[in-house]
């Protein structure tokens, strides 16, 4: 039916939420969906999830105003950075903003015309955004701001998928002892700190635990997925298709550069999926794919739009599907990244197709065409 898609199990998503809350014991998840939802559109996987989930959050204004636009109706929290026109917007559509610096909030106060709910970012260690604990004073400045709504306070874990939790632990125990701080000075109703790997990995006594990675079921590091403490399900699958089946001899090169040399006879397929699709140059020569569940091997370069791969012992015609990344982590780390790069690299040119019950429920497509079933 497709040529290069994205297959995602809205069912896998599901149960991996499910299987996160029994382990950790939290009712309350922010569904972190920035970034497309990590690769997989976040606007049709939050409308299926929306009720399991307390809120979502994002990096930028432009993925929540999406998200509200297009029908979301619980609190959205962007983690990023908030111009003040896009402030302004955010107060318009109930959207919630961090804030991390007293000078850049006191423009947001007075560029408004009423209030935006806010949460303060705090830096126990990460060193990304926040206020870190010797600013204590600049935080209770933020009272005088009167159209600075405070319902939130939040910070992020940058070691939490580690076997040592030394690091993690500290971070907790300062954010812990604002935590105190600010409860006597503010009206709080949401301290939030808990990614991924500490909702897996760490028992923290907030208000809600913010699940991005491994909704998706992928593990936030090989650590992690060696422990198995939660059962995930990979609810994605990159697929293609052969467009063409050749041999060619000894000495014939593939692909620019001529990089690839076959050292015997040989028989080369044509998948039509490239760089310009999110398929990492990088894996020139070193990647896998799946065909006819067999792997077969790229040869040469990967072009913009296409790769050729080693299908010498498999047998296999055009419009054959082709499984682009059978082990998601192996071919990360022949690359030296991270699952998580590889996904938020998928191009809008590929399709997502959304299956739930076993039947294809949506099919979104990178002109924004939405088809229903």
């Amino acid at each position: 039916m497709f040529t290069n898609y994205i297959e995602v199990d809205i069912d896998k998503i599901k149960n991996n939420i499910e299987n996160i809350k029994k382990l950790s014991k939290q009712t309350n998840i922010c569904a972190v969906v920035k970034a497309n939802a990590y690769g997989l559109g976040a606007v049709v996987i939050a409308k299926y999830i929306e009720d399991q989930v307390s809120y979502f959050a994002v990096a930028t204004s432009i993925e929540a105003k999406n998200l509200r636009l297009r029908g979301i109706k619980k609190p959205i929290i962007i983690l990023g950075y908030v111009s003040l026109e896009e402030a302004k917007e955010c107060a318009d559509l109930d959207i919630e903003i961090p804030i991390y610096d007293l000078a850049y909030a006191k423009k947001i106060n007075d560029s408004l015309d009423f209030p935006v709910k806010a949460h303060i970012a705090l830096d126990t260690g990460h060193s990304r955004l926040g206020f870190r604990e010797f600013e204590l004073d600049k935080i209770l400045k933020l009272k005088e701001l009167d159209r600075l709504n405070i319902i939130g306070s939040f910070s992020h874990f940058s070691t939490a998928d580690e076997e040592d939790k030394t690091f993690t632990n500290e971070q907790y125990e300062k954010f812990e002892r604002l935590r105190e701080k600010l409860n006597d000075e503010f009206e709080i109703e949401i301290f939030h700190i808990a990614n991924s790997a500490a909702s897996i990995y760490h028992k923290t006594n907030c208000d809600m635990d913010r699940i991005g990675i491994a909704m998706y079921g992928i593990y936030p590091s090989d650590y992690l997925r060696n422990r198995e403490e939660v059962k995930l399900e990979q609810v994605f699958s990159l697929k293609s298709r052969i467009s063409f089946v050749k041999e060619i001899n000894k000495g014939d090169s593939v692909s620019y550069g001529r990089t690839f040399i076959a050292k015997d006879r040989m028989k080369i397929a044509t998948i039509p999926i490239g760089y310009a699709d999110g398929y990492f140059r990088s894996f020139s020569n070193i990647g896998e794919v799946l065909v006819k569940d067999k792997i077969a091997k790229v040869c040469g370069r990967v072009c913009m739009d296409q790769i050729m791969v080693d299908v010498s012992d498999i047998e296999c015609e055009i419009g054959d599907e082709v499984i682009v990344y059978p082990d998601i982590y192996k071919e990360a780390n022949k690359i030296g990244t991270i699952p998580y790069e590889l996904m938020t690299s998928f191009d809008m040119r590929l399709t997502r197709v959304y299956i739930k019950d076993g039947k294809v429920v949506k099919v979104d497509n990178y002109l924004g065409e939405l088809y229903e079933d």
